[in-house]
């Protein structure tokens, strides 16, 4: 689904915030936009007309606040969902991640954050085959986002000195502040492992395994001699 096609709710209580991500959303094309200012007013929405991806702040000024309606998104409602909040605090962000958002915008963003973030969640969901638990998926801050990117659409990762270029199964990339050593921390060694001092591949995505070098699609990724023997046992080479 693009975002022309796409639905959304978004929930803020000031009407000036409300009305500008509401204005991003048009010049990206979408035609279908609907707006909230608390938790009730969204689940009356929602009930009416189910939308495909909800944008919500966290503070609301109401008893209910935008992490109550999170957890309702995903455990009752099955919908993708994004915080956009000025709440940046580790006890927020902690509470928040257990609701499971697409993704965490703080404000004030870049049109650019907020629709970067609608894309990908946008194609989680429409190419999620299965639920992914908690332990399949990588979160990486990028810009004044928090993105949740599932084990499932990530292909391999490049280091360049502190930064790391994440290649992605739809044919994007996402290059993150954050070093591949610190990344691959993060990862399952059951999908995930070291080919190079500059690569991280999921095996699951490799086509093909020679001496020397792998295959993701047509793509060629060079194995670094001390990593050859890893990979040769885990391909049963």
């Amino acid at each position: 689904m693009t975002i022309s096609e796409a639905k959304f709710l978004i929930v803020e209580d000031e009407f000036l915030i409300a009305e500008n991500t509401a204005e991003i959303l048009e010049r990206a094309g979408c035609k279908s936009i609907r707006m909230a200012a608390t938790v009730e007013e969204a689940i009356t929405a929602i009930e009416e007309e189910m939308p495909t991806m909800v944008l919500t702040d966290i503070a609301l000024g109401q008893e209910k606040t935008g992490i109550d309606l999170g957890a309702l998104l995903h455990e009752k409602y099955h919908i993708p969902f994004i915080y956009i909040t000025s709440h940046a605090s580790p006890e927020i962000l902690g509470k928040a991640k257990h609701t499971r958002p697409n993704a965490y915008i703080i404000k004030p963003f870049r049109n650019e954050d907020l629709m970067v973030a609608i894309e990908l969640a946008l194609f989680n969901s429409n190419s999620k085959a299965e639920e992914v638990n908690e332990t399949e998926e990588l979160v990486v801050k990028e810009g004044h986002a928090m993105v949740r990117l599932p084990y499932s659409v990530i292909m391999w990762m490049e280091a360049d000195g502190n930064y790391t270029t994440i290649h992605i199964s739809n044919d994007k990339r996402r290059v993150i502040r954050t070093p591949i050593t610190e990344l691959q921390e993060q990862l399952s060694e059951k999908s995930f492992m070291r080919i190079h001092k500059s690569f991280v591949v999921n095996y699951k995505m490799v086509n093909t395994v020679k001496s020397g070098s792998l295959f993701i699609n047509d793509q060629e990724l060079p194995i670094g001699r001390t990593y050859q023997q890893a990979v040769n046992s885990r391909f049963k080479i």
